[in-house]
């Protein structure tokens, strides 16, 4: 019978009894290690494949165990569970590596199977224990480590004895969190929220730690659920508001942008009646409004009672003007059946969620449809954790607000980050605008340009309050306008104009910035109907272009083009008459802009038709953005061109 087998009927190895077997046969002077394996969302294949193919992957997992660890008992101690025991001295580094080597054969088979995309495996490890320990003792202590690792994401690793830290940890917590509070060991630090596609900072977030000393110092996520134990949490988040509001006054007394910040509450503060009155009062002695606050709540607290409760006290935070956020979403999802009661102005994916799903195809999809729904729902919707480009990427392209993470900056104590957001972030919006009314200068007398050549002359523009230039073409460099390269001061930026090509010269440039170690080109025509937007770098002769493709101009007509660079993303989002028409990734940044000239560059014939309304943002613009401007024209009395709206979105 199955039940007294030594061996497993389904995948040939050993049983839990095999197991027991095999543990009293061991010799007290061996050292055990323990692994304890689960199979990640083995359930899902069950359901949505069926139990055959569960089989299947239950077979190839334990050959995958079996082939990672040679020498060893591997066990399935029964539906997705299985241990794998190693006897006699192994160092942790082997037995990481043999961890390693099972999460990466089961990646592996990502691309050999189809359902293994939904697979990972979670491991719990325990580290050189003796052969007298109990064996229900080592299996509870892995499970506990594989439980660990589940909360940590899945698709990894974790050592028990870590956690025998952990908990020796936690108590001195719990022992000294009042003391700490006293003394003043809790530190507020902040880190920015950024515009996905415009880079510009959209928010700031306060992250609290406790600074033990000047080598222990934990993060909210290690203290904060032991502290709701106690109720103590409720007071190191009114502390945390207060010192945000203080900061916020020195934001203010140095004439900086005001920054709104978001401050996480604790569900207990969330339920105290007076709430509001509390933190008005704290506001009032810092002369701090409650637009400039945003109030978080993490998405666990409406797994517990009272949610009904909890979703009325935010209603009345909302009606006394607070903005509200929640944070972690996609924890549990305890939280998606309230969504259409909550109200909330942003929604913070949940890190570790978005880690699991972004990289294969049902998670993105999952992901699409979720910021599809915040965005119908009218949330500001910010992804937490951003670490990689390609997140960047591809949660803009879902239509993801804004992000955070150390892809941007990690958190940092207030004096710095104040320092940063003073000279690098980009939270302005400067413009340089050129009308050519009788006059090459841009709208402020601060760019002035410079005619080389000659039959460069001021015409009338794309409307009756803009001038034009025309460019009668001709040899290379002539015929052009020069303009400093300060033009483009920030390694950001957008630029828009107005076009109408009276010739179609493959390569001519219509505008072209010369950097330190590079340039960059808009080219309306290479011929075979494209249009180009070219970075390249002097330093890399082979592979130092980086070409973005639209469509070409047409002749004897005007269209509007627009290009953004991101220097955070390093990417470039090409426009045509409002439209992104083409896009490119992995596009270095250049900098020191040299000089920059209009009309023509120093390769090719010049330019030869017309030019209005050049705009130069030290930003990058949005893709909705740069549909207003476009469409801002269409207003503007004697307004020439044509509407192109063949691609607006039918309602």
């Amino acid at each position: 019978m199955v039940g007294n087998n030594v061996y497993d009927d389904l995948t040939g190895l050993y049983s839990r009894k095999g197991l027991y077997e095999k543990y009293e046969e061991l010799s007290g002077k061996d050292d055990i290690h323990f692994m304890f394996l689960d199979l990640d969302n083995f359930k899902t294949v069950n359901d949505v494949y069926g139990h055959r193919t569960g089989d299947e992957l239950l077979r190839a997992t334990g050959a995958l165990l079996r082939e990672c660890a040679p020498d060893s008992v591997v066990v399935r101690l029964g539906g997705d569970e299985f241990v794998v025991m190693f006897c006699g001295t192994k160092s942790r580094e082997e037995l990481a590596g043999t961890a390693e080597r099972m999460l990466a054969g089961m990646r592996k088979r990502d691309r050999e199977m189809e359902f293994f995309a939904i697979v990972s495996l979670s491991i719990g490890i325990v580290f050189k224990a003796s052969c007298d320990t109990n064996l229900d003792q080592l299996l509870s202590q892995s499970d506990a480590a594989m439980y660990e690792a589940k909360q940590n994401g899945k698709s990894c690793y974790v050592f028990y004895n870590d956690l025998e830290e952990k908990f020796l940890r936690e108590k001195e917590m719990e022992e000294n969190a009042e003391q700490a509070l006293k003394d003043g060991e809790f530190e507020i630090l902040y880190q920015p929220v950024y515009h996905m596609q415009s880079s510009r900072l959209e928010q700031t977030q306060a992250c609290v730690v406790w600074k033990r000393d000047e080598k222990t110092v934990w993060k909210a996520a290690d203290f904060r659920p032991l502290l709701e134990r106690n109720s103590l949490i409720k007071e190191v988040d009114l502390y945390a508001f207060e010192t945000v509001c203080r900061d916020l006054k020195y934001f203010r007394k140095e004439e900086q942008d005001r920054t709104r910040i978001g401050v996480q509450l604790s569900r207990l503060l969330f339920l105290d009646e007076n709430l509001g009155e509390r933190l008005k009062e704290i506001m009032k002695r810092h002369e701090v409004s409650a637009e400039e606050i945003e109030l978080e709540i993490e998405e666990r607290a409406f797994a517990a009672r009272g949610v009904d409760k909890l979703i009325d006290s935010m209603k009345k935070l909302k009606s006394q003007g607070f903005l509200l956020a929640m944070i972690h979403f996609g924890t549990d999802f305890s939280s998606f059946r309230y969504l259409r009661a909550l109200p909330i102005d942003s929604l913070k994916f949940e890190k570790t969620y978005l880690k699991e799903n972004w990289k294969n195809n049902r998670g993105r999809q999952i992901i699409k449809t979720l910021i599809k729904l915040g965005k119908d729902l009218k949330f500001l919707l910010v992804a937490q954790g951003i670490v990689e480009k390609d997140e960047v990427v591809f949660l803009s392209s879902c239509g993801c607000d804004a992000a955070s993470g150390s892809f941007y900056m990690l958190p940092k104590p207030f004096v710095e980050y104040r320092e940063y957001v003073r000279t690098q972030a980009a939270h302005k919006d400067e413009s340089k605008v050129f009308d050519f009314l009788n006059t090459l200068d841009d709208s402020k007398n601060e760019i002035a340009g410079e005619i080389i050549g000659s039959g460069v002359e001021f015409v009338s523009g794309i409307s009756d309050i803009r001038g034009g230039i025309y460019f009668p073409g001709g040899e290379v460099g002539q015929n052009l306008i020069c303009y400093p390269g300060s033009l483009f001061s920030s390694n950001s930026y957008t630029f828009a104009l107005w076009m109408k090509p009276e010739a179609a010269f493959a390569w001519t440039s219509v505008i072209y910035m010369r950097y330190l170690e590079g340039f960059a080109s808009l080219v309306p025509s290479l011929g075979g109907g494209q249009s180009i937007y070219r970075i390249s770098e002097d330093i890399d002769v082979n592979n130092g272009w980086h070409d973005t493709f639209c469509r070409a101009a047409a002749l004897h007509k005007w269209c509007f083009v627009a290009i953004t660079y991101d220097s955070f993303s390093e990417s470039i989002c090409y426009y045509l008459n409002g439209r992104k028409a083409g896009y490119r990734v992995d596009v270095p940044t250049m900098i020191s802009c040299r000089q920059v000239l209009l009309g023509g560059d120093p390769f090719q014939k010049s330019y030869q038709g017309y030019v209005s309304a050049l705009t130069v943002y030290d930003s990058v613009k949005t893709d909705e953005e740069i549909r207003q401007l476009y469409s801002s024209y269409f207003e503007e009395p004697g307004f020439c061109g044509e509407k192109e709206e063949f691609w607006m979105e039918i309602s």
